[in-house]
């Protein structure tokens, strides 16, 4: 059983360090929507701490502070014991930033040549 555990910890270390910061997003979502699921406040309290820590203020001008007090939001919520209502939000936001993971990785397509 040890074994197995520190092979999936090795996987995902491995998965952490080779993956691109849209999927380091989405995987945090996921593992806050894994602790709403599990009403375990210390992992959900964990991953919106990651989130927040994780905006750009200066780049991400107001939707950075929109974010923010979003998260802000969904932790006072956790404490509180809604947890369902702050999965449903995680989910939605995981679901946005998947959708735009999907289109930033989606090649250019090719120019179309058209003959003279």
């Amino acid at each position: 059983m040890y074994s197995a555990v520190r092979a999936n910890q090795q996987y995902r270390q491995t998965q952490v360090m080779t993956t691109d910061p849209l999927q380091l997003l989405v995987m945090t979502y996921d593992y806050a929507i894994a602790g709403c699921r599990e009403r375990n406040l210390e992992k959900v309290t964990a991953a919106l701490k990651e989130l927040r820590s994780a905006l750009n203020h200066e780049e991400g001008g107001q939707l950075a502070a929109d974010l923010l007090s979003l998260y802000l939001y969904m932790a006072d919520q956790a404490r509180r014991g809604h947890f369902d209502h702050v999965a449903t939000l995680l989910q939605e936001l995981r679901n946005t930033w998947s959708a735009v993971r999907e289109q930033v990785l989606q090649p250019e397509p090719a120019p179309v040549e058209y003959a003279a």
